[in-house]
């Protein structure tokens, strides 16, 4: 349980060590390519020390023993005197999901469970079991020294927090006896102590800056000769340390070197920048309707130079207001690299699960998204990435036999198109057979052999996005039940997004997905339904048609419009909506996930920028509506949220 006093502190622990966590899993990752990369070892070691100081100075025990553990193989791999394989790999990447595992039980007021398990292995790892006899001894002499001298308190401290304390100490008061033990086990034979180089290092700087004012109050002249005459030796031991170590370092073989990026982050609360998006937002609607009066004012009074000024001045504000909503928006953007990272981690165990060798690539990771959407990608994402390497990738000796390379490719890819983001995964495995699919579909009778008739490939490829389908015979242990590709449709309607499928049968699967860029502000249709305006997120709509050029016929009892020789399920508004019936004028196409269904409207108003605003507790949740808006003429308008309002019709209305 964290105390309350020390809260803060340990949240702010929780985000240095979700970061710290990240780049372990990333680093470790790629220390399996390339074992030998010094730039990447020495990341790795110094996230580990990090996590395992920040952890010990709030107490957090279990996370600072598998933390130490593991920093002592990494500091054995840093000094050459341990060589990274994948078995050791394995268990830092398990240490890694453990202390994530532990953080989380901290968090929510629970103690982690016991890390033996994991403990033994990074144990086994060190040969610690071979050498325990001996350390045990060295502990119990120094705890002896520790007990002659009266500095019992410090039992049970590491080598490098024992010298610090007594660094701490007037140079004439330190126990000669304790610090010749310890340069003795620390300068011991190489295979069983390493060179504590940080040690002598910090013994130095630590005397020459702090002691020499103890000194001053606390020691004669003929003591601080003495300090003096010690300080020299020191800085002479180290100077030879030093020197010894860059002749070593001369004699490696450099290595490519990433650049480090220096990152200037100001961690700001979520709810400082949600307020001030909420500030930004009434500031558009006021300049709509500054705008929108200008214009009147423009058309209606004859020009002078007190209109031209005032049609300036809000000229100037439109750009103003522009540019801030456009910075306050990137507030919110976040890069998906560290989603993408995340995956690097998934496809490494699937592919060893699966049997099969796969080579992830991620293109665009700088692109940008809503921080919002993008905290809920991981999960669809997994499951597209599950599908391609279970059914789309196929097995080393099946790429061959057909001419492959026997590494599967499996890509990541995110960009911008328009006011859209998009992310795709595409791998280069068997595709999808859409006989197969059509089958299955028939077979669960979610179509009937009529519809399948008129269906294109495209469409028949659409299918699996239905819930419960599913092309895989068996049921595995990563995918086959169903579900994945329907979650995953739920959640791309739900950000206001669509989806869309691309497959050939021995080429390969692309999925894309798009976004849009902000969800808070939004550009939408103004549109009239029974004499009432209603707003339709642009982004939805695809074609606009006046209603004297469009062919509509009924098909099985019900209207349809006829577009470009396709069929597209035509639904009348004011019905959806239960208002009186009223004249069309108009049939706006609009693209709901993977499907384009036509719609009735009275009239249309253009398009305006909006903010959403939620209705309020007073009005409950209202079918069908998803916020309301002040338009640019002061007038209050009702979003339609499209999706929500398809939920009450049969799904065979909606099928053609």
């Amino acid at each position: 349980m964290i105390p309350d006093e020390i809260r803060e502190i340990f949240d702010e622990f929780v985000i240095e060590a979700s970061e710290h966590l990240d780049n372990l899993e990333s680093v470790l990752l790629e220390l399996e390519r390339d074992p030998e990369n010094n730039d990447l070892i020495n990341s790795a070691f110094r996230s580990m020390h990090t996590l395992k100081g920040g952890a010990g100075f709030l107490g957090l025990t279990k996370i600072v023993e598998v933390a130490h553990k593991a920093e002592d193989i990494l500091g054995k791999v840093k000094e050459n005197k341990m060589k990274l394989n994948s078995e050791i790999l394995d268990v830092l990447l398990q240490t890694v999901d453990y202390i994530k595992s532990a953080i989380s039980y901290y968090r929510n007021g629970e103690e982690p469970e016991e890390p033996t398990e994991i403990i033994s292995k990074l144990s086994e790892i060190l040969g610690e079991k071979q050498k325990q006899t001996k350390t045990n001894e060295e502990e119990l002499t120094l705890d002896r020294l520790l007990d002659k001298y009266g500095l019992s308190n410090l039992k049970g401290l590491s080598l490098e927090e024992i010298l610090e304390e007594l660094v701490l100490m007037p140079p004439n008061k330190r126990p000669k006896e304790i610090i010749d033990y310890i340069e003795n086990l620390i300068n011991g034979p190489q295979e069983e102590k390493p060179a504590p180089v940080n040690i002598v290092t910090k013994v130095e700087e630590e005397t020459t800056k702090k002691m020499l004012e103890m000194v001053e109050e606390e020691i004669t002249e003929k003591d601080l000769k003495a300090s003096e005459e010690t300080l020299n030796q020191q800085e002479k031991k180290v100077e030879e340390v030093k020197t010894s170590i860059n002749q070593k370092e001369n004699k490696k073989p450099q290595k490519s070197q990433k650049k480090d990026e220096d990152e200037r982050v100001l961690r700001i609360d979520v709810q400082k920048i949600e307020n001030l998006m909420n500030l930004v937002g009434e500031l558009v609607l006021d300049r709509n309707r500054l705008i929108r009066t200008v214009q009147d004012l423009v058309q209606n009074m004859p020009t002078n130079k007190y209109i031209e000024e005032i049609e300036a001045v809000a000229s100037s504000i439109d750009k103003v207001v522009g540019d801030l909503q456009l910075a306050v928006m990137k507030t919110r953007m976040q890069p998906v690299k560290r989603l993408f990272q995340k995956f690097s981690r998934v496809v490494r165990d699937l592919s060893k699960l699966v049997g099969k060798e796969v080579n992830l690539v991620i293109e665009g990771e700088d692109t940008e998204m809503d921080k919002s959407i993008l905290e809920k990608l991981e999960e669809p994402l997994v499951h597209l990435i599950r599908n391609a390497l279970d059914h789309g990738l196929e097995t080393p000796e099946e790429r061959i036999r057909l001419g492959k390379p026997p590494v599967g490719k499996l890509i990541l890819r995110a960009y911008y198109q328009g006011d859209r983001v998009y992310l795709e995964v595409e791998d280069d495995g068997r595709g999808i057979d859409p006989a197969k699919v059509a089958k299955k579909a028939l077979e669960k009778g979610l179509i009937t052999k009529e519809q399948l008739e008129k269906m294109t490939e495209k469409e028949i490829l659409q299918l699996v996005f239905i819930p419960g389908f599913s092309t895989k015979d068996k049921v595995s242990e990563i995918s086959g039940r169903g579900v994945g590709m329907d979650a995953v449709m739920n959640m791309v309607i739900n950000f206001r997004g669509t989806i869309d499928i691309w497959s050939e049968k021995g080429k390969g699967t692309k999925i894309s997905m798009a976004f849009p860029l902000t969800v808070g502000i939004i550009r939408s249709l103004l549109v009239s339904v029974s004499g009432r305006r209603f707003a339709i997120p642009i982004f939805l709509v695809t074609e606009i048609i006046s209603v004297e050029n469009a062919t509509i016929q009924k098909l099985s009892g019900r209207e349809v419009l006829l577009l470009r020789e396709k069929s597209l399920p035509l639904i009348n508004i004011y019905d959806l909506l239960k208002v009186p019936p009223c004249e069309i004028g108009y049939i706006i196409i609009c693209l709901i996930g993977n499907q384009r269904i036509a719609f009735t409207v009275e009239d249309l108003y253009g398009d305006e920028e909006i903010v959403i605003k939620p209705l309020g507790k007073i009005f409950g949740n209202l079918h069908g509506i998803s916020g309301a808006t002040i338009t640019g003429d002061g007038k209050i308008v009702l979003i339609l949220d499209i999706v929500e309002l398809l939920k009450n019709i049969n799904n065979k209305a909606l099928k053609v």
